[in-house]
């Protein structure tokens, strides 16, 4: 029998989409018979989805591989050579389509450079003594210690004000789901 420990990490996400949504199309607001201003609910989702796509793009390359679509972020290991990466200059190697063997290399490069940051971010996470965490959008303190990994005090700093703003704006819908 392998004795080693097995962390489960479950984020729900289904249902902070649709709370981000119903904020985004103003149906947050409406369920509570106009008593929620939705202009003030439709800007905060917007915020979100400004700060998702934010995110996705420059930590995680979404705009310049987006229309590459690979599986799982080790599809494209036989393409990645293993350089190192430290002063790998992603927005100057002229990655473009069409995606030739060069092309493929690049984009492996940038698969690697998310799976660090992943690493990066829940590496505070598997270090802690849960063996089953649960989280919405923040987990307590747990998830946006990884945070801390790839977003400057500043960035960490919007996306708490963010959090709170819609805590408050939800009647504490997030965090009545954390840990």
């Amino acid at each position: 029998m392998d004795a080693t420990l097995t962390k489960v990490f479950i984020w729900d996400m289904d249902e902070t989409l649709i709370l981000l949504k119903s904020l985004l199309n103003g149906t947050f607001a409406q369920s509570f018979n106009d008593l929620k201003d939705a202009d003030k609910g439709v800007q905060i989702g917007r915020m979100w989805e400004n700060h998702i796509l934010n995110v996705c793009d420059e930590c995680f390359f979404y705009e310049q591989i987006e229309n590459n679509n690979t599986p799982f972020l080790d599809a494209l290991k036989q393409y990645d050579d293993g350089r190192d990466l430290s002063d790998y200059e992603f927005d100057r190697d002229g990655l473009c389509p069409p995606f030739d063997d060069l092309s493929l290399k690049k984009i492996a490069y940038r698969h690697r450079a998310i799976a660090h940051k992943y690493k990066e971010v829940f590496y505070s996470i598997s270090q802690s003594h849960f063996s089953l965490v649960y989280y919405l959008v923040k987990c307590s303190s747990l998830f946006f210690q990884g945070l801390q990994n790839i977003f400057d005090k500043e960035m960490l700093r919007v996306w708490d004000e963010l959090y709170d703003m819609t805590d408050e704006y939800t009647d504490r819908w997030l965090s009545s789901g954390t840990c």
